[in-house]
């Protein structure tokens, strides 16, 4: 080896220090950079597994929030239905006691013209004694005597 030609010689001083060169990186790559490999591959198994983990929730949440979209829909259909329905039998009601009050307004109209008719009548019936003893008095007045 000392047949090269100037700096390019190696002696026994270039092997030690190879020697302690390579000591020195297998302690290192040992103690310092596995471990920190080790930390680093930690930490990137970690992030990557948070992110699956936030993948798989924001998944769920979406299809909760789907599921929970749909429930809501049905029930404003469900609830339009009962509040249609409740419309259609207050409206059945409200003609019903509508009915029923003409019913009774016709009746009370009816029994009103029943008694209307029967004063009537009452009161004809005294007019005509009324101008039958006036009468049966006028002709007293002018004959002089009582009518026979």
């Amino acid at each position: 080896m000392k047949t090269l030609p100037g700096p390019m010689q190696i002696n026994e001083s270039f092997i030690v220090i190879v020697v302690i060169f390579l000591i020195f990186y297998f302690l290192l790559k040992k103690f310092y950079v596995k471990p920190y490999l080790f930390i680093i591959e930690e930490r990137e198994n970690t992030i990557v597994g948070a992110e699956n983990r936030f993948k798989e929730v924001e998944d769920y949440y979406r299809e909760k929030m789907k599921q929970y979209e749909e429930e809501i829909r049905k029930a404003r259909i469900n609830a339009n239905a009962v509040r249609e329905k409740l419309i259609d039998e207050a409206k059945k009601e409200r003609d019903k006691i509508v009915n029923t009050a003409r019913m009774q307004a016709q009746e009370v109209i009816e029994k009103s013209r029943k008694e209307i008719d029967s004063s009537l009548e009452k009161e004809l019936k005294e007019a005509e004694k009324y101008v039958e003893s006036i009468a049966k008095l006028i002709v007293e007045k002018i004959l002089g005597r009582k009518p026979a």
